[in-house]
């Protein structure tokens, strides 16, 4: 579940500015919820990102813009860049997940390098019912003394999310937003443990984990997932991408490239 609270520091207070931002690509639904400012996008809302893993100056975008801003957000304008970029990027086949999560750190060093003093890109990220991203590169605005990052916990199911309140409109029942899976394989682990994840902490009684800046997370069933190797286990589980427009990664080929083998894996019951 995506839920964002918008305080219009950037672009006017209009539906079409509304977090999150959802668009399809390769057949899948991606969805983004931005926290922050975004200067590169704030001063050339047209600029074209190229996975280089650094700010470029450079004049007429030579991708094929296929997404564009509907609003008139720097969020938005960051969220069209990104999946230009990977779109521009991947043509024949899909990304795995290893490979998509070094993509998304480049293009995130990309934006962040414009102006790493300025710049606060917090983001959640989905594509496709599986796996969230996770980004941070926290900061406080220019006069500002609030602090924007992101927090994490991680929760059992079973419990109540409050803010050490009485009033029901300020609890979530976590098992109450849906039915629960029948088994881990759709959508639970074995733990039942949800990811609670907000930009400050939402409870004073439980341990919060603030990300260091710059650093991208991949949540699975409830659980931060950040080695290559906890990725290709997502994906041999079949939680990597999943579409109609592209071929499926080649899977084999990014595992040798990062000196993994599928026997591997084998123990993991995979």
């Amino acid at each position: 579940m995506l839920a964002h609270i918008r305080y219009a520091t950037a672009g006017a207070v209009d539906l079409a500015n509304v977090h999150p931002f959802s668009r399809e690509m390769w057949g899948i639904q991606w969805c983004f919820c931005h926290n922050g400012q975004v200067p590169l996008f704030e001063d050339h809302p047209d600029y074209c990102l190229n996975g280089s893993g650094g700010y470029e100056e450079r004049g007429v975008c030579g991708l094929e813009r296929t997404y564009n801003p509907i609003g008139t957000t720097d969020s938005e304008a960051a969220f069209c860049a990104i999946l230009n970029a990977l779109r521009a990027k991947f043509t024949d086949n899909m990304p795995s997940l290893p490979i998509l999560y070094e993509e998304l750190k480049l293009l995130c060093k990309e934006i962040v390098d414009y102006n790493p003093k300025l710049t606060i890109l917090n983001f959640l990220l989905t594509c496709g019912p599986h796996l969230l991203w996770v980004y941070s590169w926290p900061g406080a605005r220019p006069g500002s003394k609030v602090w924007n990052g992101l927090h994490y916990t991680i929760r059992n199911n079973d419990t109540q999310l409050s803010s050490n309140s009485d009033d029901p409109n300020y609890q979530v029942a976590i098992n109450k937003l849906g039915q629960r899976p029948q088994s881990p394989s759709e959508g639970w682990n074995d733990d039942h443990q949800v990811c609670v994840i907000a930009t400050k902490p939402l409870t004073s009684d439980e341990e919060w984990i603030e990300l260091n800046r710059g650093e991208l997370l991949v949540m699975d069933a409830g659980l931060p997932r950040v080695s290559i190797g906890d990725l290709f286990r997502a994906e041999l589980a079949g939680k990597g991408l999943s579409g109609s427009a592209l071929q499926p990664p080649r899977l084999e080929e990014d595992m040798r490239r990062y000196q993994f083998e599928p026997t591997f894996f084998a123990g993991g019951g995979i």
